[in-house]
């Protein structure tokens, strides 16, 4: 089986942007690439690209600027900090509701979370919940990666009280199909190690991970247990509202300002906005374009990068029986599978080309035909998934920043940010949750160095 190398196609590509934006925009892809290298979203670019040495021995101006930010961020932390007693997260997605949750945890803060929709409206209540250990070794999202898993696992016994996760260990294999006879019938023989593919054209396969390093969990439930904690713990709430913009007195944030016109008063603000954080950078004179909200408008921040969404379909089957086993195929289209404990089996692949996120939350559009293709290629990949009756339809915009590196820490004084995980949102939420609720709250983070991924690096 050769390396699988796409479902991004090809994990750190760029992508070119429309002159739209002032400027030819690029970003690195950095989302899983549907294969069999385990550090596939780390590969590194040729020298001379940013985060690299150049082929003179000197870092590469992004990296320099990554190691300043670093400094000037430890530099922050040894100053006098006031803990918040009123914070305003915007953006009810995994990492707005994790930041709630160990807020009110481990610091007695009760913040308020603004959504437009609801909780969990987009990526995050429409994502497959695939969880990875070491599948980000050797990228810039090593450290943050190894301490979110970690944390997943006490999660899901933490929030026990507050509703089922469905959070549970599997394993993973990547299998080769050959397109040409894979439109056969499923042939009914399975190959060794793996429990539920039986393709006609199935050619090989290769481990991806076990228990110790593969999990998954449910990203709504996980979503509504977070807020369901945090309401309990300290008070947290809840509110309807299209958030629009910082309010600032004295160089400070006083609270976040929505559509409306009324203004939610704040000590600290963070912003969680997803794919949707690309209008914090943009000029407040420009409107965006959204569908829906014609005279939606940039924030006109500084330091706020370029932010685009990686569209993905996905259809969600019912299986005759529980699978414990993911699997990513190579050919036809690279369709992922993620099968959940209660039978349902998540089914995802061949993404739309990254771009600006025009959809509202939660009214991304679904296309029949995309779907449809998901369900025939099961149809041919798997006797048991064959005609497998399907429970629901969805799609949903994953958010990656220009160098294809988590948006997270502080932006301003008062404010907030943490955005740009790409496909890794749901397993990287919690260590991102929990070091922005320490900055917050103490203005420090120290079970994750925050350096690396301080928006000032822009």
């Amino acid at each position: 089986l050769q390396p699988l190398a796409n479902c991004h196609r090809a994990a750190g590509a760029r992508v070119t942007l429309s002159a739209e934006f002032g400027q030819s925009s690029t970003f690195r892809r950095s989302g899983r690439s549907c294969g069999a290298t385990k550090n596939r979203c780390s590969r590194r670019p040729p020298a001379g690209e940013p985060g690299v040495l150049s082929d003179t021995g000197r870092l590469a101006p992004s990296r320099r600027r990554l190691l300043m930010a670093a400094c000037a961020a430890s530099a922050r932390g040894l100053a006098t900090h006031k803990k918040p007693q009123q914070v305003v997260i915007a953006g009810g997605g995994v990492i707005g509701c994790a930041t709630a949750y160990f807020l009110a945890k481990e610091h007695g803060i009760g913040p308020t979370i603004v959504d437009r929709k609801s909780i969990a409206a987009a990526a995050s209540g429409n994502a497959g919940g695939f969880l990875a250990r070491d599948w980000n070794d050797g990228s810039p999202t090593q450290e943050m990666t190894h301490r979110s898993f970690d944390l997943h696992a006490t999660l899901a016994e933490d929030l026990k009280k507050y509703g089922a996760t469905d959070y549970r260990r599997l394993t993973c294999v990547a299998v080769g199909v050959d397109g040409r006879t894979a439109v056969q019938k499923p042939g009914g023989k399975k190959l060794e190690n793996v429990d539920w593919a039986d393709s006609a054209g199935v050619m090989g396969m290769r481990p991806m991970g076990d228990e110790s390093t593969i999990a998954q969990v449910h990203p709504r439930k996980l979503c509504d247990a977070f807020v369901a904690a945090a309401k309990d713990l300290a008070g947290a709430s809840v509110v309807e509202g299209c958030a629009s913009g910082l309010r600032e007195e004295d160089g400070r944030v006083t609270g976040l300002e929505l559509s409306d016109g009324t203004c939610i008063e704040a000590d600290a603000v963070v912003l969680c906005m997803g794919p949707w954080s690309h209008a914090l950078g943009r000029p407040k004179t420009e409107k965006l374009g959204l569908r829906g909200d014609s005279d939606y408008s940039g924030w006109g921040l500084q330091n706020c990068p370029l932010v685009v969404g990686t569209k993905y379909h996905a259809v969600l089957l019912q299986a005759p029986r529980v699978l414990s086993q993911s699997v990513f195929f190579q050919g036809l289209g690279d369709p992922e599978v993620y099968p959940r404990p209660d039978g349902e089996v998540y089914v995802t692949g061949s993404p739309d080309p990254a771009d600006i996120v025009r959809d509202l939350p939660g009214e991304t559009e679904v296309r029949d035909e995309v779907c449809d293709q998901l369900v025939a290629k099961m149809n041919v990949l798997s006797s048991e998934l064959k005609d497998a009756p399907i429970n629901h339809k969805q799609a949903c915009h994953l958010p990656s920043a220009v160098d294809g590196v988590p948006v997270v820490g502080e932006l301003r004084s008062g404010a907030y940010v943490g955005y740009g995980h790409g496909c890794w949102g749901i397993l990287l939420a919690p260590a991102t949750g929990e070091a922005l609720a320490n900055q917050i709250a103490t203005g420090e983070s120290p079970f994750l160095d925050l350096g690396r991924f301080d928006p000032r690096r822009f």
